[in-house]
């Protein structure tokens, strides 16, 4: 393990009973960055940040964390966490759960800092169970940083966020990167990968399909999204340009294709004029939907 490395995972498997769940992970996560765990339900994601946090033994393999065993008190220390499946006591405020996390450990952030970051001032007074779904979110998101720690896993951490309070979240992702600390993130919301990841593990049937930036990832795909303006039917753009398959909404015609030269000198030569054109790579969304259907279907 270097000393730039936060996290090294080498021949990693879990199981659960006869039922296998990761085959054989090996990775390395830096120090200073922000990484992105992407896959259908059921794909071990979760699994992945329970065995990272010691919270299962792995049935093979090895799990380094700041030159620590996973799940030992040391590497406890170190790292912070916010799960799917969160609750607290019903009747503790949201500062008065702050204040008895903070004292569980040695550094933690100021309780001021901790509401802020997380925008939770306004309703420090509140009890848990007063709390919207958003809210419960954002104070699991606080009591995940209060101490403060190296290394911070986010487990679907946006779910029943509204959008003003997703891109606070983000912001503060953002500002303990700067820091130098390590975010490890699952998430089903492609934006959120794209806009926080600095690199993406795509996971299908237990295996790490690909990684790289969103950019490489659709890059390697070699498919691009081919849009125009087109006033007619779509059963008549699909007539003529046949060899692709077309969408239309609102006028806008869509498609994807690894030849976009090809398409749109077989649209010129049909007469189409094309306005508004646009030519990009695929999405991460669409590359992260081709990539798991290729997976299921071997």
């Amino acid at each position: 393990m270097t000393e730039h490395a936060a996290i090294t995972v080498e021949g990693l498997c879990h199981s659960y009973g006869s039922k296998p769940v990761l085959n054989e992970l090996s990775f390395t996560l830096e120090k200073g960055k922000v990484y992105g765990i992407l896959g259908a339900n059921g794909a071990g994601k979760t699994t992945l940040i329970n065995l990272l946090l010691g919270r299962l033994k792995p049935t093979a393999g090895k799990i380094n964390i700041l030159n620590m065993q996973a799940g030992s008190v040391q590497a406890k220390a170190k790292v912070g966490a916010m799960l799917q499946v969160g609750s607290l006591p019903g009747s503790l405020t949201v500062e008065e759960q702050l204040t008895l996390f903070a004292s569980y450990h040695s550094a933690p952030l100021t309780i001021a800092k901790a509401l802020r970051l997380c925008d939770l001032n306004q309703h420090r007074d509140k009890a848990f169970n007063q709390l919207s779904g958003g809210l419960k979110q954002r104070l699991l998101f606080a009591i995940a940083i209060i101490g403060n720690p190296e290394i911070v896993f986010l487990d679907e951490p946006s779910l029943a966020m509204d959008v003003s309070a997703r891109k606070q979240m983000w912001q503060t992702i953002g500002a303990l990167k700067a820091q130098g600390k390590t975010v490890l993130l699952t998430t089903h919301y492609m934006e959120e990968a794209e806009a926080l990841s600095d690199e993406l593990f795509i996971l299908s049937k237990g295996h790490i399909v690909a990684q790289g930036s969103a950019a490489e990832l659709s890059q390697s795909m070699q498919v691009s999204e081919v849009s125009f303006r087109y006033n007619d039917s779509l059963e008549s753009i699909q007539k003529q340009l046949n060899k692709w398959r077309w969408q239309l909404d609102e006028g806008i015609a869509k498609t994807r294709c690894s030849a976009p030269n090809e398409l749109l000198k077989a649209a010129f030569n049909a007469g189409f004029e094309c306005q508004q054109l646009s030519v990009k790579p695929s999405s991460l969304e669409q590359t992260f939907m081709t990539l798991n259907k290729q997976e299921q279907a071997a």
